[in-house]
């Protein structure tokens, strides 16, 4: 009997095997399809831990699948078998600082769990929610925890443009970080626990990140390139195991919030005005997001017709940055203070000072991607995408560097740069036009982006992880002690390296 045929006779319907049910799973939103030899699709925790055991005894491989956004390609199989968990979707508990808990089936519905969940709570008189958790299958999406969350005035304050498909386990799994990280930390540093099964199919957890402290300007805040063992299958990536269920933090949802979106004459006094910031807001700063010139002109250029900036003339600056800033004070003037902030503590002019509501702010940033994409295919010349960090210090001073650099190299190339500027995270895409394709100075301009990052104390992949794409690079320019140090930790977790067997490297790490 096959592996394949062994995983059937466990799994029965859950186990796709037919070529247009797995083509979903094969496609990811960015990169080319990849092959897979089946998909499964485990609905309970103690699926998932059988799964590992069969793949253990019969020598198979799993890619982890989940909202297939990821820059990295750790969702692209090649041969391997694909492992979702989007059937572990349950709101399992509700938890208050003094321990009362209001807990759920895992098969209730969100509406029925939000409707429970608010009468419980009113029952109780309405008690404080400070410092309560939930817990949750790693399957549910970030946007069905939210609107459960919303009429208790909670929430789980994780901002990216793929809330409706992210799951939370995956969030947890890779430290997700997003536009609000600045004010949060990453989803690594907003789970309580995590609980899993190591690639071997034995049980662990509960396992923690370290809490948010917002590091020091000359520091990294964030690096998915290093793996914190202390953290166990938090922030791992997937490579030594599986989160199943995690216990989150939840925060409340601000009485005021007010954004704005100011034309900066460079990236450092982008960074003078976050500075600035820091001082007048300080943990108060939920978000600080920077759009390079040519980011914004294509999102004009390709999602004119739904986005618009708020100034009465475009302003002729090579970046703009969105600053979102809340309070929890109902009474507090946020927006004359936000404002008196921006002209008279910054300096800005009133003419580089753009207001609209929140929704439409944040529509610009967000928009960034789907115009790069809508681009890109227009224009057939293929696109390399980056995501990197650099201590907050030296950002301005990195883009800078970095842009005349990869200029120089080729100029005919767009530049794209946006991203999160408060934690010192980029996100690059190099466009090629038409009859003018990237592809074959792929190595070079990947090269220069490397080689500037790490010359100004940086990370080559911020937060979407190493995966196989990164592969190569990462085993280059890593120390060999941290290789083997990880090498040691996948042999004592998952020794026959069944998951995500193509990423950090670890197929040629191992047989090395």
């Amino acid at each position: 009997m096959s592996a394949i045929d062994v995983l059937r006779e466990h799994f029965g319907p859950r186990l796709l095997v037919e070529a247009e049910r797995r083509a979903p799973y094969e496609t990811p939103e960015r990169g080319a399809p990849g092959h897979a030899e089946a998909v499964l699709l485990p609905d309970s925790e103690a699926e998932v831990e059988r799964a590992l055991k069969l793949a253990n005894e019969h020598r198979l491989h799993f890619v982890l699948s989940s909202g297939r956004t990821g820059l990295v390609e750790s969702q692209r199989p090649e041969g391997e078998v694909v492992l979702s968990l989007e059937k572990l979707r349950g709101f399992l508990a509700f938890t208050l600082a003094d321990g009362r808990e209001c807990r759920f089936e895992r098969s209730e519905s969100p509406d029925a769990v939000r409707n429970r969940l608010f009468a419980w709570w009113s029952d109780l008189g309405k008690p404080e929610l400070a410092d309560s958790t939930v817990t949750i299958e790693a399957g549910l999406a970030v946007d069905t925890l939210n609107e459960i969350l919303a009429p208790l005035g909670r929430m789980f304050p994780m901002e990216m443009g793929s809330t409706a498909s992210a799951s939370l386990g995956a969030c947890v799994a890779n430290a997700s970080a997003g536009a609000n990280a600045v004010c949060y930390g990453t989803a690594a540093h907003m789970a309580t626990a995590a609980w899993g099964f190591w690639g071997d199919g034995s049980a662990t957890g509960p396992q923690a990140a370290s809490s948010w402290v917002r590091p020091a300007t000359d520091q990294l805040a964030i690096d998915s390139t290093r793996l914190p063992p202390a953290w166990g299958l938090v922030g791992s990536q997937g490579v030594f195991g599986v989160i199943t269920r995690v216990q989150l933090r939840t925060q409340p949802i601000p009485a005021t919030r007010e954004g704005a979106l100011l034309a900066v004459a460079s990236m450092p006094e982008a960074m003078r005005v976050f500075s600035l910031a820091r001082e007048t807001f300080g943990s108060n700063i939920e978000e600080f997001e920077f759009l390079s010139r040519s980011a914004v002109e294509l999102v004009l250029r390709r999602k004119g017709g739904d986005v618009r900036l708020p100034f009465e003339h475009t302003p002729d600056a090579p970046y703009l940055v969105l600053m979102q800033v809340k309070s929890d004070l109902p009474d507090e003037d946020l927006a004359q203070k936000l404002y008196a902030f921006c002209s008279e503590t910054a300096g800005v002019p009133d003419e580089a000072i753009g207001y609209a509501p929140l929704p439409a702010l944040k529509k610009i940033r967000h928009s960034v991607t789907e115009a790069s994409n809508l681009e890109m295919r227009a224009l057939g010349g293929g696109r390399l995408s980056f995501d990197t960090a650099t201590p907050v210090s030296v950002f301005g001073d990195y883009l800078a560097q970095l842009a005349g650099e990869l200029r120089a190299a080729r100029p005919d190339v767009q530049l794209v740069d946006f991203g999160h500027a408060g934690v010192g995270g980029a996100h690059l895409h190099l466009i090629g036009g038409q009859g003018a394709p990237v592809a074959p100075d792929a190595a070079r301009l990947t090269k220069i982006v490397f080689d500037v990052t790490q010359a100004f104390g940086g990370t080559f992949s911020a937060e979407h992880g190493v995966g196989p794409k990164w592969a190569t690079e990462f085993l280059q320019r890593t120390p060999r002690a941290r290789l083997d140090e990880l090498a040691a930790r996948k042999r004592r977790h998952d020794p026959l390296n069944v998951l995500s067997p193509r990423s950090f490297g670890f197929d040629r790490l191992l047989a090395g």
